[in-house]
């Protein structure tokens, strides 16, 4: 009878595993980086006609749990934030004209991003979820009307607040949050839409993510 000689397989390289791990890592955080290398670069180009329109949020400030409520009362938290660009927008306990303006202005800036517009999505902070939601219901498309409770939005609005920290004071901005849920950049609410739409333009055409 012929003997059958099992065949003992080799343990694992854990060099080959590491090799994997960070070529994986790797393919996920190049788009972000191409977009920060973009960043820095017309930073550095200022004076040969190439700038950042928003203000630079430097470094970029990762955001850590927090947690709200959407209209429907579900919670809506850190994970709402990833796998999408977002403008950020605290809008107070009530809506006035120049919130009205702003909220318009992002809906115009995400619409002109066109085929790339599903890539992007607009949130409104406001401690009045179910009127709010109400009330913007015809230009809801892309837009996240969140709230609850004042300890959750102070949460929220507290570490974007220590993003900007050393940053002018800046009432009524629009924060810019990448899809790895980092603050990155704020729009002063009187700058120009379409230089808005410029800097988002370039961050969703040099990054794949989102």
């Amino acid at each position: 009878m012929s003997q059958i000689q099992s065949e003992t397989k080799k343990p694992a390289d854990p060099a080959v595993g590491r090799r994997k791990l960070i070529a994986l890592m790797a393919i996920y955080a190049a788009p972000l980086l191409a977009a920060w290398l973009w960043l820095g670069y017309v930073r550095s180009n200022e004076g040969a006609g190439v700038s950042v329109n928003g203000e630079l949020i430097q470094p970029a400030v990762p955001l850590t749990e927090f947690s709200l409520l959407d209209a429907a009362g579900e919670v809506w938290q850190l994970n709402s934030l990833e796998k999408k660009w977002s403008m950020v927008y605290f809008a107070g306990e009530s809506c006035a004209q120049q919130c009205e303006q702003t909220l318009y202005n992002m809906r115009q800036v995400r619409l002109s991003t066109g085929r790339r517009m599903d890539r992007v999505q607009r949130v409104l902070v406001t401690r009045e979820v179910t009127g709010m939601s109400a009330r913007l219901e015809d230009a809801s498309e892309g837009l996240a009307v969140v709230g609850g409770t004042v300890a959750g939005i102070d949460g929220l609005k507290t570490q974007i607040s220590s993003a900007e920290a050393g940053m002018p004071a800046c009432d009524h901005c629009i924060y810019l949050v990448d899809p790895f849920a980092n603050v990155m950049m704020r729009f002063p609410p009187d700058l120009d839409p379409k230089k808005m739409y410029k800097d988002l333009k370039h961050l969703l055409k040099v990054s794949r993510i989102g």
